[in-house]
């Protein structure tokens, strides 16, 4: 069977919920094509998918460094973001997926995975607000949509308040 088949093999399983067959395949892909930048991503992917995160990260780094690209690079990138947040590292995190943003702007997943950055590094406000955008731009909600300039202005002071004292 063909890398190619291969891979869809172990994707395919995944779907059907055979993580462990489908881990089995990948590992012996790897063995054949040990530096191949899509078939390092797709064993993180299966470690990732194994609750393994932990197992995943150095794949999906290694991946990086072996040159991947196009959407499996952004795929990746959000993966490995999502790991290191999940590991208690948000900080590394937080540097992933703001490259991955960077490099493919329309992924908006990348940027609900920097909000969780966000907020596992104590910077509540900026994931308040990075969620705020992103229900901006991208409901289709009435309902919201319909107090769009208001959360326009409270997306950027969320901890403005009126009190009395403003009008003495």
């Amino acid at each position: 069977m063909s890398k190619e088949a291969t891979i869809a093999q172990a994707k395919k399983l995944r779907q059907e919920d055979q993580l462990e067959e489908s881990q089995e395949l990948l590992l012996e892909l790897l063995y054949d094509h040990p530096d191949d930048p899509l078939v390092l991503y797709e064993v993180g992917g299966s470690y990732d998918v194994l609750g393994e995160e932990p197992e995943a990260i150095p794949y999906y780094q290694q991946a990086i460094a072996a040159g991947l690209a196009g959407d499996d690079l952004q795929e990746c990138l959000v993966c490995l973001g999502s790991s290191q947040r999940y590991v208690g590292e948000p900080e590394k995190a937080i540097a992933i997926l703001q490259e991955a943003q960077e490099k493919f702007p329309a992924n908006r997943s990348a940027a609900v995975f920097l909000a969780l950055a966000y907020y596992s590094d104590g910077q509540e406000d900026k994931a308040v607000k990075l969620l705020m955008e992103l229900l901006l731009e991208t409901t289709n909600d009435d309902n919201i949509l319909a107090y769009r300039h208001a959360l326009e202005y409270y997306k950027d002071h969320l901890d403005e308040e009126w009190s009395d004292e403003d009008e003495a």
